[in-house]
């Protein structure tokens, strides 16, 4: 279906969201968690009209299914989602685990 190069090492797990069928969580041996929302397109149009009023563009190497990246954790292993707390993820690693919620998820 898609072929995203975003991490720079091994995937060390993938979860699919138990509440929203097209988001994920992806876990790398970069030491980075990433959500990604697989309904997701780059519109270019509305990038342009979006523009002038915020004075942002998105850079064309990051995957527009990109929502969030976590970083900061060593040999990180695993992410799930919170089954009860909708947009929650734990991330477990060798220094320990994280439990957060972006503010962008859900």
């Amino acid at each position: 279906v898609a072929n995203f190069t975003h991490h720079r090492g091994p995937v060390t797990s993938i979860e699919w969201c138990p509440y929203e069928a097209s988001m994920i969580t992806t876990t790398s041996s970069d030491d980075t968690l990433a959500i990604w929302d697989l309904a997701l397109e780059r519109d270019p149009e509305e990038e342009a009209a979006l523009a002038p009023d915020s004075n942002v563009a998105a850079p064309e190497d990051l995957p527009p299914q990109l929502l969030f990246v976590h970083a900061g954790q060593k040999d990180m292993k695993e992410a799930h989602w919170h089954r009860q707390i909708p947009g929650m993820v734990i991330s477990t690693a060798l220094n320990g685990f994280n439990i957060f919620k972006p503010a962008n998820i859900l």
